[in-house]
């Protein structure tokens, strides 16, 4: 019996899929479009934030933060970086009592923030870091405008502020060719209340010892680098008792004609007074070395006592 062909069986399996596969296809596109949309909106955003910076509304938080942990600043760039955060420019530093006295001004400072308490609108500044920047001091009034004016170079510095403090781990910087390293803590209680607010004339009078400290300090020629090493301690609220330990280590050095071959130095500032513990100064003009004791009360009354010893110095 010859073979009976059937008519092939249409197949509906493929008719069935190709409404889903479509749907596939249009979910895949749609997701990946929607994913470099969001890659984007983020990348364009954090180049605005990193370029523009935020308004004025986020710079706000970030003073008044600031205020809370006792220090009275502007800030007039808030910028983000994508490694170090958020980043506060051209800060500048006022003194805590009166704000019309402007301490410092700090080109870079980046912020340790927690954002969940920053969303919450707790205090949300865990610290600030600052790296390699520069802090310049005004200078007094009538000066030169032309004249130098004292500068901290290359300043890093970490300040965390725990509950009702503010610590600084460890500070460095460069102040007329001098090495300086601080460490030490302040209290900042939350009922602070500012003691004796300075004077215009107190501030001009201090800004004009510091101005002409650092024109005493251009005259001496370092062979290298010193180091002056500080720890520190007090209260916001009465920082004219804390008390503050110094010690100065410099190598070769020169002053016009004259010469030595290094100083070695410290002091002490508690009580209002200023104590040189020792004072040992090696002369390579002449076969001597000096050593010097003094206490200064802050005041600079009449209660100086200095005293001074020579010794030959072994040949």
């Amino acid at each position: 019996m010859p073979a009976i062909l059937e008519p092939p069986q249409k197949s509906f399996a493929s008719a069935t899929h190709r409404p889903r596969t479509f749907a596939r296809r249009f979910l895949a596109t749609t997701s990946r479009f929607l994913v470099v949309l969001i890659l984007g909106a983020m990348a364009g955003g954090g180049w605005y934030l990193a370029k523009k910076g935020f308004g004025r509304k986020w710079r706000g938080l970030v003073v008044e933060e600031l205020h809370k942990h006792g220090v009275e600043a502007s800030v007039r760039r808030l910028t983000l970086d994508p490694f170090r955060g958020l980043i506060a420019q051209d800060v500048r530093i006022y003194d805590y009592k009166n704000r019309e006295n402007t301490i410092a001004e700090i080109s870079r400072i980046s912020l340790d923030v927690n954002y969940a308490a920053l969303l919450q609108r707790q205090a949300f500044l865990n610290a600030i870091d600052i790296r390699n920047a520069q802090v310049t001091l005004p200078l007094p009034e009538g000066a030169d405008p032309k004249s130098p004016h004292a500068q901290i170079k290359n300043l890093h510095a970490h300040i965390y502020f725990p509950p009702e403090q503010i610590y600084v781990s460890q500070a460095d910087g460069i102040f007329c060719d001098i090495r300086i390293s601080a460490t030490g803590q302040l209290i900042k209680r939350n009922d602070y209340k500012p003691s004796k607010e300075v004077t215009p004339e107190e501030w001009q009078t201090r800004l004009a010892i510091l101005q002409r400290s650092v024109s005493e300090l251009s005259r001496f020629k370092f062979s290298e680098r010193p180091h002056l090493q500080i720890k520190f301690s007090g209260d916001v609220a009465q920082l004219e008792n804390a008390r503050v330990e110094g010690t100065l280590q410099t190598g070769p050095w020169q002053r016009g004609n004259y010469q030595a071959r290094n100083l070695t130095m410290t002091g002490e500032f508690a009580d209002q007074t200023l104590s040189i513990k020792q004072c040992e100064l090696p002369s390579s003009n002449a076969n001597c070395r000096m050593t010097w004791a003094d206490s200064l009360p802050a005041q600079f009354g009449d209660n100086r006592r200095a005293s001074f010893s020579f010794r030959r110095a072994a040949v």
